[in-house]
């Protein structure tokens, strides 16, 4: 009689495809598994440039808001005739002398903290990330698409343009 029950062939099939169904699973598993790991280091180095961006990008308002300051300081010192700052009018000399000295205070600590001026001088190529074009106007010995005028000097917080440079575009005839 033939023995009752699974041959030895039989049970090699079939723990030789369990063995290739414990594979691919693990297989799947790993593959879960890197892609998981792979997402949260994304996730990691996404929120550490967050973290970055907020360290170096953080006090963005409140330079914008200084912005304006420096800008009345300026106005203000350039609204005094030269003529006018003599020994004669002592009061305001020492007035002027000390906007222009908070002025170039203020400036000083703009620049430890990242934030630099935008100031271009005329005939330097037109720009549209640091520069905002205000008018056009015809301008000899200036190229066209160049800058010929500046009206309001722009600032830049680290590489971020936070106030472009306001500026007058020459073009031809």
């Amino acid at each position: 009689m033939p023995p009752e029950g699974p041959t030895v062939e039989d049970v090699q099939k079939m723990f030789s495809e369990e063995k290739e169904a414990l594979t691919k699973q693990i297989d799947e598993i790993q593959d879960k598994y890197k892609r998981a790991l792979a997402e949260t280091e994304n996730v990691r180095q996404r929120m550490q440039k967050q973290i970055d961006d907020v360290k170096l990008f953080g006090i963005q308002a409140f330079c914008k808001d200084l912005l304006d300051v420096v800008d009345v300081l300026g106005r203000a010192t350039e609204s005094i005739p030269p003529a006018e700052i003599s020994d004669r009018n002592p009061h305001l000399k020492n007035l002027f002398q000390g906007l222009k000295m908070t002025e170039t205070n203020m400036l000083k600590v703009f620049n430890s903290n990242g934030l630099f001026q935008i100031n271009p001088n005329t005939g330097d190529k037109f720009d549209p990330n640091l520069h905002e074009a205000m008018f056009e106007q015809v301008v000899e010995g200036v190229d066209p698409g160049n800058v010929a005028v500046v009206t309001k000097i722009g600032h830049r917080l680290h590489q971020r343009t936070i106030r472009p440079a306001q500026v007058g575009v020459s073009k031809s005839d």
